[in-house]
């Protein structure tokens, strides 16, 4: 069994952990995998092949035109029709220009192998993206693997047949140490942080409750002395205004405005004393499966699926909670026993990787 995994967004973050588990769970059930990405960290943990494409690497870089980035991401998948040649299985997980996606979807199908999404966000990224092509790159997959009961009725309101999608529950990532109190600021490049420090981890984009936590935990006797946000802005928005607080706020922001390395993410959640996920909308995260592999504590919002990903040290608020919520919730967590993940739970992975095969295998 041989199956071309094409996952444009680079393998590191956390989509990046996602991969190395789904990819490893894959290769154990007997499969060989050719993993199709825009840059690679040697240190990401994958017995895949590894193909690293430029044109993807152009089709995400912002600052370039339109047009260009388009164009990068028909280049992208030519190199990947090429390899689909010889593949029995494709796997995806972001429909990112849904009109491209349906030509390389059609032409593969007429290659030969099956098509999988792994739908994390079943509903395209953008209003722009809400038309038609979206809706039929749904219909070219055989199978559609989501997370949760939320993301599958998103699918299947879009007339997707109902034995094209299976639940799958999202995995724990593989557990990891945190680093030093000295050691994760000097990575990240701050000078100091006050603790407790809630963060805000991620592409950050204005539905994750940016403005929101900064509002509520600004307040005098705040049970956090810093707001770490870490991440790329997502999207065309003011976040430096949402994040602005008064010279004398009790608060300290500290803004890292960046696309980060594995090391720097890893310093981010290593110097989190709870991480936030305020989603207002969504149906899984990575965040979460981070947060809990490196033994943080999370708050997040009761929105799509995500409270499935509940951790034993973890709260649960209302999608829209008040101030006086968040901060009764961050303070909970910070008084809960914080946890380390003794060994990591494979079985998620395995069972999605299991199911997958035996989907296509009776169809």
């Amino acid at each position: 069994m041989r199956i071309l995994y094409i996952e444009p967004l680079g393998v590191r973050g956390g989509m990046g952990h996602y991969n190395e588990a789904l990819i490893a769970a894959y290769e154990e059930l007997g499969a060989r995998v050719d993993l199709v990405t825009s840059s690679h960290d040697p240190e990401h943990e994958t017995h895949a092949e590894v193909h690293v494409s430029r044109f993807f690497r152009i089709a995400l870089e912002r600052s370039k035109p339109r047009i260009v980035r388009a164009a990068g991401y028909v280049g992208g998948y030519l190199g990947c029709l090429r390899m689909a040649r010889r593949a029995d299985i494709v796997v995806m997980h972001f429909l990112h220009l849904p009109t491209v996606d349906r030509w390389a979807l059609t032409v593969m199908r007429r290659l030969g192998p099956r098509l999988v999404l792994v739908a994390h966000e079943p509903k395209p990224f953008q209003e722009r993206q809400r038309g038609q092509a979206f809706q039929k790159s749904l219909h070219a997959f055989d199978l559609i693997v989501v997370h949760g009961p939320h993301a599958r009725d998103e699918i299947l309101a879009r007339g997707v047949p109902q034995d094209r999608v299976v639940v799958a529950s999202h995995g724990e990532f593989r557990p990891m140490a945190s680093l030093s109190p000295a050691g994760a600021p000097e990575i990240l490049g701050v000078r100091s942080l006050t603790h407790p420090v809630a963060a805000i981890i991620g592409n950050l984009r204005p539905g994750k409750g940016i403005r929101r936590a900064r509002e509520a935990l600004e307040v005098p006797g705040s049970p956090v002395g810093t707001l770490l946000v870490a991440g790329a802005r997502q999207g065309n928005w003011e976040i430096e205004e949402a994040l602005s607080v008064a010279q004398d706020s009790p608060l300290q922001v500290v803004r890292l405005d960046r696309r980060m390395s594995d090391a720097e993410e890893r310093a981010a959640y290593s110097a989190a004393d709870v991480v936030l996920a305020l989603y207002d909308s969504g149906y899984s995260s990575g965040v979460i499966s981070r947060a809990h592999s490196m033994g943080k504590p999370v708050v997040l919002t009761d929105v799509g699926d995500l409270a499935q990903q509940v951790g034993p040290c973890d709260v649960v608020v209302p999608p829209d909670y008040n101030a006086k919520q968040l901060r009764d919730a961050v303070g909970q967590c910070l008084q809960a026993d914080h946890f380390a993940p003794a060994e990591w739970n494979t079985e998620a992975w395995r069972l999605h990787a299991a199911v997958v095969l035996a989907r296509l295998a009776s169809r």
